[in-house]
């Protein structure tokens, strides 16, 4: 596949070079999990449960995408990084955002912008700011192909507490890390709850990335938002489940280096 384009400038950049790296794409046994990665509805993690993400252990267990009973579809990741901490992913997230380069590094076929709001702006560079809540407040506007043509989407970084978790389970082991948002996905603004968290599964980090597609939580509720007369495509579910195994496959293995070069770095 060809990379997105990047800035005139963007060869001036240390990190110029993850963009040159070449990014593994699917394979063809992946491919075809993913083709066969629908669950049952009652294999689903119902977003009114979702609280028990900060607990030890997978929920759901399986990579894939469910119909949920009440509506709309969860989209569920497990990708292991065992050489990523906890550490490396709070400062990723409040870097990321700040300059589309650093965007695309993160998977250079698919990301092709992002921009990120004033408030998300100063507390990512505001020193006094803990690492882990920086992103609070923020939103970024991304520009990026989810298994189809590149299309846009708005994540609003939300404080966990107002999302419906533990303040005081985040950094224990079972939620070692952890961001939340409510998002608006492509032209259609379908709205998304995304949660992603990190901990050890039988002693490797791996990363979990819910999205409860048709949902936002207003008011710390869930509430689905959908039309009853709207009915998701199986076909965005499963470019997601593929998108989510690319990118943080990729960033597993790139994050570690990055970290270590670019962290003193804003």
């Amino acid at each position: 596949m060809s990379k997105v384009p990047v800035a005139e400038d963007a060869k001036t950049k240390s990190y110029y070079k993850y963009y040159e790296m070449e990014i593994a794409d699917l394979t063809e046994q992946q491919r075809a999990y993913i083709a066969n990665c629908k669950g049952r509805a009652e294999e689903a993690l119902s977003i009114h449960d979702r609280a028990k993400l900060q607990e030890p252990g997978t929920y759901p267990e399986k990579t894939g995408y469910y119909p949920l009973k009440e509506g709309g579809l969860l989209v569920a990741g497990n990708i292991p990084m065992p050489e990523v901490t906890a550490e490396m992913l709070n400062w990723w997230f409040a870097w990321h955002g700040l300059e589309p380069l650093r965007y695309a590094i993160w998977d250079p076929e698919d990301h092709y912008d992002v921009k990120i709001n004033e408030e998300g702006r100063k507390r990512a560079l505001d020193p006094k700011i803990p690492m882990a809540q920086k992103n609070w407040g923020a939103t970024h506007t991304v520009r990026e192909s989810v298994g189809g043509p590149p299309d846009e989407i708005v994540i609003m970084f939300t404080e966990p507490e107002k999302m419906g978790f533990d303040p005081h389970k985040l950094g224990t082991a079972g939620c070692e890390f952890m961001v939340t948002a409510n998002a608006l996905m492509g032209s259609a603004k379908v709205p998304v709850v995304m949660v992603e968290t990190a901990k050890k599964i039988e002693g490797i980090m791996t990363f979990q990335a819910r999205f409860w597609v048709g949902y936002h939580i207003v008011d710390g509720k869930a509430k689905y938002l959908l039309p009853p007369e709207v009915v998701l495509p199986e076909e965005v579910a499963m470019g997601l489940v593929g998108h989510n195994l690319k990118e943080f496959t990729h960033l597993g293995k790139i994050l570690p280096s990055v970290y270590a070069e670019e962290k003193g770095k804003w």
